[in-house]
């Protein structure tokens, strides 16, 4: 799995999330658990890449760094291009655990995001001060990056706010007005996903012809995409499995008086007492009875 496909689900997820938080649900089984291990081996094989390719452009002979280059930028685009999925999972495990829906996950998702961002800053540190990498590749980089970033902020823009929001963002003030751009929208039936689509539709204009197809982990990609999406209970969907928006799922979660009637008797029709029942039915036979 390339991992344009996870900057991809980033916005697939934001659409579910929305309607998770609406409807309080829990994260789903051991998804959370898996996600935290698939991430790690992840990582770990990223810092076993990275430090080989420092070594490696240490040592003399410019065709040799030519071609170490050349074998590490499916590794350093795989990092940049995952990034906003990462920031987005943690942000939605922030949300949840501030509002007392889960607390057990934002500790694994955050500790995910801050590993991520140890191996983004090793390849900007590469990108900056490595040795004879091309000038025309360095820009390709630095404009993917560039994307990504302003990708991730309009994400979290259509999330539920939070306290500490400045720690998934890149620019805290542009993502604060995109949100307060997009208030009166945030609720619409449709608005969340045409704007997400959208969203993934101009990164990939922008991206399509600058990647390098390879990837370096497309193993781990997957799994990490299936635990993602097992995170949603079934409840975020649909009976034909799509998910909920966020404005149904309001309309979903029921009231604390809602809850207090269902568990008595229809919510829709009047709690009748057997006693209420039992004299309504013979006033009834009496009513027949002097009609004949």
């Amino acid at each position: 799995m390339h991992a344009i496909d996870l900057a991809e689900l980033a916005g697939t997820f934001v659409r579910g999330a929305a309607a998770q938080v609406g409807l309080r649900l829990p994260l789903a089984g051991n998804a959370p658990r898996d996600y935290w291990l698939t991430a790690r081996f992840r990582h770990e094989n990223w810092m076993h890449d990275l430090s080989q390719h420092r070594d490696s452009i240490g040592r003399p002979g410019t065709s040799r760094r030519a071609r170490q280059w050349d074998e590490v930028l499916p590794i350093i685009q795989e990092i940049l291009l995952a990034e906003p999925l990462a920031r987005v999972v943690a942000y939605f495990a922030a949300v949840i655990d501030e509002l007392g829906i889960d607390r057990e996950f934002s500790p694994l998702a955050n500790g995910v995001l801050a590993a991520h961002i140890e191996a983004r800053n090793r390849c900007l540190h590469l990108i900056v001060f490595g040795q004879s990498l091309p000038v025309e590749q360095a820009v390709i980089l630095n404009r993917l990056r560039r994307a990504l970033e302003s990708f991730n902020d309009q994400l979290l823009s259509c999330l539920p706010p939070i306290d500490n929001c400045g720690l998934y963002c890149f620019d805290k003030q542009q993502m604060l007005r995109q949100r307060t751009a997009t208030a009166a929208l945030v609720h619409h039936p449709i608005w969340p996903a045409l704007h997400t689509m959208c969203l993934w539709e101009s990164l990939w204009q922008a991206l399509r012809n600058r990647l390098d197809w390879r990837t370096g982990s497309a193993r781990l990609n997957y799994q990490l995409s299936q635990h993602i999406l097992r995170l949603s209970p079934a409840a975020s969907f649909d009976s034909f499995g799509i998910p909920h928006t966020a404005a149904w799922g309001k309309l979903l979660r029921p009231s604390p008086e809602a809850q207090f009637t269902e568990s008595h008797s229809h919510p829709m029709l009047p709690q009748l007492t057997t006693s209420q029942l039992l004299s309504e039915r013979q006033a009834d036979t009496v009513n027949l009875r002097r009609r004949d």
